[in-house]
């Protein structure tokens, strides 16, 4: 599954930097017109709580603007393309006219443009221009101006960070080519004053979203969404969003989540496949805060750094390099193994660091990509081979190499596919929270390669869990809810075909074999991993 969440926002403030924009009539110009229209916090409560926000602006990655509406963002073969640039796309009449107050000016510059702008220069035009609009008066003018557009709170209470960007070399670089270009696209009359455009440029680096497809994906674009990104990060969340269109909706991934209490209620940031290390890394130099929430000050997230015991004649103990353990002196940091009761070499020890720290280079610099395609999966199994020697299945780094691998196994190699998904099982369920979508697709995929694998009875217990995990976070009628539920039920069938096969039609057999095949085949292990799973 791609669940690329990597463009989030903080809690909001008023930032200082603001009185030059007349705050205050653009305040009461947006409050006025939040009353007059739908809340930006539509609630659902027929079965468990879901808020839903809308954006302030939103724009397309360049590779799906044209299998996907520019309003509505729905994907389509059978879209219309707009006369006046003959570069954008829209379903139909309507959706050309509502999305029409957004691409009026972008419109213009299409038509001039020699190639489409990327999403960081289109989603800033846009920003800016539905901005100017507001600030002058013009949105009076529009009648679907804060049509599923409204939000609580103004563009210019959201975090901005100003001062730490100007003061970032890298930031400030990127903030230029973004306005030359943008410049160049919209021309200066359609904009505002560099320093304006700064200041909302700020706010859109910092609190942007991603926008995935309904189907929870892949990231089709990003938008900007004032309510949403009022809450805070943890890399532990209670609650995840999703996206349909342009409309996001918040769920929460637990009965006792109260998703109007901000101060309790958090999602994530980040890719929560990571180290404390990582994440840590990333926080800072995107979002500029030092992480402190509950995983991060929880001593047994160093696990996912750990390494093997060397000395373990069989079977060897996971041991944590990083973190209090009492295995570990305070003073000298040695590490004495509880199980075989050896003292580990300080050199096993740098070993396991330097394995860590060169999967992470060949991960975040994409060098398997460089490779010949030829070389890639070769690469990676020698690299898991000599790794799984030193680190164990719920190490995050050996993680990665699994999941890499994963992407280049042929979908038609079932064996290698299930093995790896297994292997890779304890660290997935160890980052990522029991109700997270991304533990329901992982369980969903183990079960179709048992089935594939002609293992039905073990492919039903996974597609259950995920079910359970899917129905309850997603909604029932969700895509993936519905597909994995027919692939529940072939496999139920297949199950109901191998007791017919194996006891004939004996109807009095059937509960005790069905509790045997859940608990026998699965394991104690397993049935424990279904109950903690399934915990709402």
């Amino acid at each position: 599954m791609t669940v690329h969440k990597k463009s989030k926002g903080r809690n909001a403030i008023l930032n200082s930097n603001s009185e030059t924009l007349e705050m205050t009539e653009l305040t009461e110009k947006i409050e006025n017109n939040w009353n007059d229209h739908d809340s930006a916090t539509d609630v659902n409560e027929s079965n468990r709580l879901r808020i839903k926000f809308y954006p302030f602006a939103y724009a397309l990655f360049n590779e799906f603007l044209t299998g996907h509406c520019w309003y509505c963002l729905a994907e389509s073969s059978a879209l219309k393309r707009c006369t006046g640039c003959s570069c954008a796309y829209f379903c139909n009449h309507d959706c050309q006219l509502l999305g029409w107050k957004d691409h009026r000016v972008e419109c213009k510059g299409l038509k001039n443009s020699l190639s489409v702008p990327n999403i960081e220069v289109r989603l800033l035009g846009r920003i800016v221009v539905r901005f100017k609009a507001i600030k002058d008066g013009k949105d009076k003018a529009v009648p679907n101006f804060y049509l599923d557009r409204t939000s609580k709170r103004t563009l210019m209470e959201i975090w901005a960070h100003t001062d730490k960007i100007r003061q970032d070399a890298l930031a400030m670089k990127k903030f230029q080519e973004i306005y030359e270009k943008l410049v160049n696209f919209y021309g200066k009359k359609h904009l505002l004053s560099k320093e304006e455009v700064f200041e909302l440029h700020c706010r859109d680096f910092i609190n942007r979203h991603a926008i995935n497809d309904r189907a929870y994906l892949q990231e089709i674009g990003k938008g900007l969404y004032l309510d949403l990104c009022a809450y805070d990060h943890s890399c532990r969340p209670n609650c995840i969003y999703t996206c349909n269109g342009f409309v996001a909706t918040l769920r929460a991934l637990d009965t006792n989540v109260n998703l109007y209490d901000r101060s309790k209620t958090f999602y994530s940031y980040i890719e929560l496949l990571s180290s404390k290390q990582q994440r840590h890394k990333l926080l800072k130099d995107t979002w500029y805060f030092d992480c402190c929430c509950e995983r991060c000050t929880d001593p047994e997230d160093d696990i996912l750094t750990s390494m093997l015991c060397p000395n373990c004649p069989s079977d060897p103990e996971t041991l944590q390099i990083f973190g209090p353990v009492p295995y570990k002196d305070p003073v000298t940091q040695m590490i004495t193994c509880p199980k075989c009761h050896n003292v580990v070499p300080q050199d096993k020890v740098m070993e396991a660091l330097s394995i860590m720290r060169d999967i992470g280079r060949i991960v975040d610099n994409d060098e398997v990509q460089q490779m010949p395609s030829s070389e890639r999966v070769p690469f990676l199994k020698d690299l898991l081979s000599k790794s799984s020697r030193v680190l164990p299945p719920i190490n995050v780094y050996l993680c990665k190499i699994v999941q890499a691998l994963i992407l280049l196994t042929d979908s038609s190699d079932y064996k290698t596919l299930l093995e790896t998904h297994l292997l890779s099982e304890k660290c997935v369920r160890f980052c990522l929270p029991p109700n997270h979508p991304a533990v329901a697709f992982h369980l969903r995929n183990i079960g179709i390669f048992y089935s594939r694998c002609n293992q039905p009875h073990r492919a039903q217990f996974y597609l259950e869990m995920a079910q359970e995990i899917l129905d309850f976070t997603l909604d029932s009628d969700h895509p993936l809810s519905a597909e994995n539920r027919i692939l529940l039920e072939e496999t139920g069938e297949e199950v109901r075909k191998a007791r017919r096969i194996v006891l004939g039609d004996s109807v009095e057999a059937q509960p005790k074999i069905e509790e045997n095949v859940k608990y026998n085949l699965a394991g104690e292990g397993d049935v424990e991993l279904r109950e903690n799973a399934t915990k709402v």
